[in-house]
């Protein structure tokens, strides 16, 4: 039962950083110890597919 409960901790977790915007790219549940490894490098732009310029240009 223990197991379970941690596992549901580790998906709240997931679930806020997310909400939050933040990019998980591991999580390792170990006994009582929940380690969370947030994604590197390039992030996600939501505008990079936009033009951005007004007026003339």
């Amino acid at each position: 039962m223990a197991v379970r409960n941690q596992h549901e901790q580790a998906l709240k977790l997931l679930d806020a950083f997310e909400r939050a915007g933040k990019a998980v790219a591991r999580i390792v549940v170990d006994g009582r110890r929940i380690e969370i490894e947030l994604a590197k490098g390039q992030t996600h732009d939501e505008f990079d597919r936009i033009d951005m310029r007004h007026g003339k240009a």
